[in-house]
């Protein structure tokens, strides 16, 4: 029985390489010690990744192997809702003292004339690890469902709720990077930050925080969060959290924006390397980025891409594909990397769904995932509750891993008007 009083067992999906095992579908009711990230501090760059985009294209092409990404336009804004780009709430920018802009990196991989970045040419971090090389437990997520309790602000859209310990089934990198790892240079150079959530053996900590990004690992910690069942678009909304979605593979997408120690603000994985299913830790959490989608299932080739999980303002998250089995540039979405379709939405049971939906897109092209919310979020309710396993003494009220101890109210947000 989970939290919503309703007994569902989700079936995550099953990567593409034999070295993701599939969760177990059991809530995570043990604690874990987390690294999630302290947005005050300058070591945001190490968890975040993505910029504006440029969109090289103009119409749907074949679906084939990706080869390069589009990354963002250097000077792209970072609070303008726009195609090609990803707009941030004031409060969260502020908070986080993130410019007005994105920069660029002239990294052996990205071309700053065309915005490419060549996949071939990354430096990406060793290792395919399985969660049980983070914890003995390994991989636990549950996606559950209930009609009939609904999210706080919401009335009458019932709950979707993930419970798991934050690892997923996909292979994940050696985190800690290491020294001989070619991508140990990247990592060194970026800040690391304090980890909110304390220093334990857990985090990897030491009291001074982590001496730059390539210190910091990865461990299990209590996701938890609860999201519309059935969302109502509502409007544009920029975000006012790191992460914009949880996966099916028992993980979060975090925000596409990534500091250094200037302040200087980028597309992560133009500044940043990541693993070869481009994610990376921030506070020891995992998480992912840009083409994050190339070791979840592909589905029928020549149809629909599958949803590969939900944005905290409930919408579901698809591969790039359309039902032409075309895959979708940012030409095809709209402002905020969204579009609607019939989709065959998991239901928490081992089943499918099918509704004509909003929907958000992952595909090459800069923000890669979500722009902008398409429906007001209750971060307080999306993003895990206030006081949850192993919270460091002294942070009543506060939740410092999906959180980052930033203090949320359990109100459907924004409560004021859009900024135009």
């Amino acid at each position: 029985m989970n939290a919503l009083g309703v007994k569902m067992k989700f079936k995550t999906i099953a990567p593409l390489k034999e070295a993701c095992k599939i969760a177990r579908s059991k809530v995570f009711t043990t604690t874990g010690l987390v690294f999630s990230l302290s947005i005050g501090s300058a070591a945001i760059l190490a968890s975040c990744g993505g910029g504006g985009s440029d969109s090289s294209s103009t119409s749907s092409s074949a679906s084939t192997e990706i080869t390069t990404l589009v990354t963002s336009v250097n000077g792209v804004s970072n609070v303008i809702c726009q195609r090609n780009a990803q707009c941030i709430d004031f409060i969260f920018a502020g908070v986080a003292q993130m410019p007005t802009t994105l920069s660029q990196l002239a990294t052996p991989y990205t071309n700053t004339s065309t915005n490419i970045i060549t996949l071939s040419q990354i430096p990406f971090v060793q290792g395919e690890n399985s969660a049980t090389a983070f914890s003995s437990e390994g991989s636990v997520f549950q996606m559950s469902t209930n009609p009939a309790l609904d999210v706080v602000g919401f009335p009458g859209q019932g709950t979707r709720l993930f419970i798991g310990n934050g690892l997923p089934t996909t292979p994940m990198g050696n985190y800690p990077v290491q020294p001989n790892d070619p991508a140990y240079s990247y990592y060194a150079a970026l800040p690391g930050g304090v980890n909110p959530a304390g220093t334990t053996p857990a985090t990897g900590q030491p009291p001074t925080g982590y001496v730059n990004a390539a210190a910091i690992g990865i461990s299990p910690y209590p996701l938890e969060g609860r999201i519309p069942l059935n969302p109502v678009v509502s409007g544009a909304y920029p975000i006012n959290s790191l992460i914009v979605g949880i996966t099916l593979t028992g993980a979060a997408w975090h925000v596409e924006k990534a500091n250094d120690a200037s302040g200087n603000y980028y597309n992560p994985l133009n500044a940043l390397p990541n693993d070869k299913c481009y994610g990376h830790p921030y506070n020891q959490q995992y998480h992912y980025h840009s083409y994050s989608w190339k070791c979840f299932d592909q589905g029928t080739s020549g149809k629909q891409s599958p949803v590969y999980g939900f944005a905290l303002d409930g919408f579901p998250i698809t591969g790039p594909r359309g039902p032409d089995g075309k895959e979708w540039t940012n030409a095809d979405l709209d402002i905020c990397h969204g579009r609607e379709s019939e989709l065959d939405i998991p239901d928490g049971r081992g089943g499918f769904t099918k509704k004509l939906t909003y929907h958000y897109v992952l595909n090459r092209e800069y923000p890669h995932s979500v722009g902008c919310f398409r429906g007001k979020v209750n971060y307080n309710q999306a993003l895990g509750p206030d006081n949850p396993p192993n919270t460091p003494p002294g942070d009543f009220g506060t939740n410092p891993f999906m959180k980052e101890g930033f203090l949320y109210q359990n109100v459907a947000s924004p409560t004021s008007p859009i900024r135009r």
